[in-house]
């Protein structure tokens, strides 16, 4: 298992903060080819597009005179004008106008009337693309732009959407291609080369995505999609410290949105650096875009993990704090849970158990609480109790094998091999662990000791 892939084991959340999401800019909603598309173009190519006849030229006069003040005057008008029989022109014209006026679902509807009646009609091909873009029907979206250049287009924005539809489905080579078509006609277009720095990074291709951002970076110092995704370029080579330049870079520029504070905090911990770690995950929380719980409840379980209990209870502290009462009954059981763990670290048993019990209280089958409530009933030499919680503990499917070996350790304890061996091989028969096969022969070969020295 490589380096970066152990890295997002650990904090599977790194990924999504640090990859950068597939989107289109507004310059790409506001490109002169695109707008030509659908605001008030309706002349027609008769080489290549439907005919129409004078007195359809004469209703689409009136129509653009119409929609140029009064759209929606000027789609009743026309909606009355239509029959199966009439151009395929007028077809478009209308599902341009819907379009226009944000009827996305009339606008595709209709524009597959037109291409019925006129199946090589590339403009209606290529907007039918572009409306089903819109409402995020990659896949048709995909197919009609694939069939408006197959008629002829060679228009950039054509090459860009297709680009971002089929990184969307996840197919990076066509993407790829896509996007370098794209460049090609569009050469300062930041969609076509930021979707080809994706579909660098989904492929694994980091050296090219590195050299691709530095070269966009030399243009635009101050582009967030190229700190972001050079960020975990970086990070995906190994260079954690450099990662963590890059989103300070963005921090600098006051650009760092909440998950990347998340990220930066990640790095910094990976990097042993646990004070300034400590410190960005407390920025996280202060910041006003919040994240889910979960995932401040998860930098809490790390800085509990390393050890750092004062800062983890602190952090849940704030977490409470900013959330007040705003969570649901599970997340302040998982909060609970890690407090109750923070005091039993320390030495406060008795606050930790008093914690406990009020989440068992609420959870009567949560184990990880009575799996701890056994620990600590064990430790004050109380078997019948410490048994009882280990039982419960183990009809949890989640904590049963832990609860089982927790149960065999205390009866190995109390020199009751035949019961502790009992437990252990229940433990393996649902998840088999060498650890434990080896402690379970240990155990076997005193019970056979014993029994021979009777």
């Amino acid at each position: 298992m490589n380096r970066a892939i152990q890295f997002f084991l650990l904090f599977p959340s790194l990924l999504a903060g640090m990859a950068p999401k597939p989107e289109l800019t507004r310059d790409f909603w506001n490109n002169p080819s695109f707008v030509r598309s659908f605001m008030g173009e309706y002349g027609f190519r008769s080489e290549i597009e439907p005919k129409i006849s004078r007195s359809e030229q004469e209703v689409l006069r009136q129509v653009v005179a119409k929609a140029e003040n009064q759209l929606l005057e000027a789609i009743a008008y026309l909606e009355a004008e239509i029959d199966s029989d009439n151009s395929a022109a007028l077809d478009f014209a209308l599902a341009t106008m819907y379009y226009q006026a944000s009827r996305l679902t009339s606008a595709r509807k209709t524009y597959l009337q037109a291409i019925k009646k006129f199946p090589a009609f590339l403009r209606a091909h290529k907007n039918l693309g572009f409306v089903n873009l819109n409402l995020n029907d990659y896949e048709n979206a995909s197919l009609h732009l694939t069939k408006a250049i197959s008629l002829g287009d060679a228009d950039g924005v054509t090459y860009v959407a297709l680009g971002f539809c089929q990184l969307s489905l996840e197919r990076y080579l066509s993407a790829e291609n896509a996007y370098r078509m794209g460049l090609l006609l569009l050469p300062e277009s930041k969609d076509a080369r930021n979707g080809l720095v994706n579909c660098f990074l989904f492929t694994e291709r980091y050296p090219q995505a590195l050299a691709l951002l530095d070269e966009m970076l030399e243009k635009d110092a101050h582009d967030t999609f190229c700190h972001r995704a050079r960020a975990s370029v970086l990070q995906q080579m190994g260079q954690d410290k450099n990662a963590a330049v890059a989103l300070e870079t963005l921090k600098r520029m006051k650009k760092l949105r909440a998950s990347d504070y998340m990220v930066l905090g990640d790095l910094y911990h990976n990097l042993s650096l646990f004070e300034k770690s400590f410190g960005i995950y407390e920025e996280a929380l202060r910041q006003k875009e919040k994240l889910s719980l979960e995932q401040y409840i998860r930098v809490a379980r790390i800085l509990i993990g390393r050890g750092s209990y004062q800062e983890g209870f602190s952090y849940l502290d704030q977490i409470e704090s900013i959330f007040g009462k705003g969570y649901s009954e599970e997340d302040e059981k998982k909060i609970r849970l890690l407090q109750a763990e923070v005091l039993r670290a320390t030495g406060k048993d008795q606050s930790a158990r008093k914690i406990l019990e009020e989440i068992v209280r609420k959870h009567p089958l949560e184990g990880e609480a009575l799996l701890i409530l056994g620990q600590l009933a064990w430790k004050q030499k109380d078997y019948a109790e410490a048994s009882l919680r280990f039982e419960r503990a183990a009809k949890d499917s989640e904590h049963e094998v832990r609860a089982l070996i927790e149960h065999a350790r205390m009866m190995v304890s109390k020199n009751q091999y035949e019961k502790a061996s009992s437990l252990l091989e229940r433990a393996q028969s649902i998840d088999p662990q060498p650890r434990v096969a080896k402690y379970l022969k240990s155990i076997n070969n005193l019970l056979a000791s014993s029994r021979i020295r009777f």
